[in-house]
């Protein structure tokens, strides 16, 4: 007679700390919502990809959106930090990088679900950023500075939006319209 036996549990791994957890999750929420639409990336997907349990993500996060704003502020900070290093006359921010654009795409994905991302373009630091890069590099007051910097993020955003719509395949000559007119806001400062 064969002895039957059961096959060996898997090993579980060794316990992880929260902060390593919450950045496993946000990462697999960034990696999963490049492969597949949002709606079809669930709870379990990310905490699987992340091999994390997915009763975390309601512990640490609340919900699924709230992870993905996490995921969006992530992406945002990181185009944020990349702002401050473009040489002057560069374009700080290019909406067509994959990051930037699934940034955008979270964000209005997020505000149509419903869910609490007014923070993610109200305050954001992308905003801050180039605030700071316009009065530092362009010498423009602070106050028109955060004005041309909602301006330029605004642009952006409508060019990752509907430009395939109204067939703007490269913003350059946009963008390049728009510096002209934050040199004149440098040399003409409104009254």
């Amino acid at each position: 007679m064969v002895k039957q036996t059961t096959p060996p549990k898997p090993k579980r791994r060794s316990p992880i700390t929260r902060a390593e957890g919450e950045q496993r999750l946000i990462s697999a929420a960034i990696q999963l919502v490049r492969e597949r639409p949002f709606s079809e990336v669930g709870v379990r997907d990310i905490a699987a990809a992340a091999d994390v349990n997915h009763g975390f993500v309601h512990t640490w996060f609340g919900s699924k959106n709230d992870l993905l704003i996490a995921a969006t502020r992530q992406l945002v900070e990181q185009t944020a930090n990349k702002v401050a290093v473009v040489a002057p006359g560069q374009q700080a921010v290019n909406p067509f990088e994959p990051d930037v654009q699934l940034a955008i795409r979270l964000a209005i994905w997020l505000n149509l679900e419903g869910a609490n991302a007014r923070d993610l373009l109200q305050e954001m630091p992308i905003i801050t950023a180039l605030t700071q890069r316009f009065i530092d590099v362009e010498g423009i007051s602070p106050s028109i500075a955060k004005t041309a910097a909602i301006q330029v993020t605004a642009i952006g955003i409508g060019i990752v939006t509907f430009g395939p719509l109204i067939d703007i395949d490269d913003p350059a000559e946009i963008f390049a319209l728009w510096r002209h007119s934050l040199g004149l806001l440098a040399k003409y400062p409104p009254a």
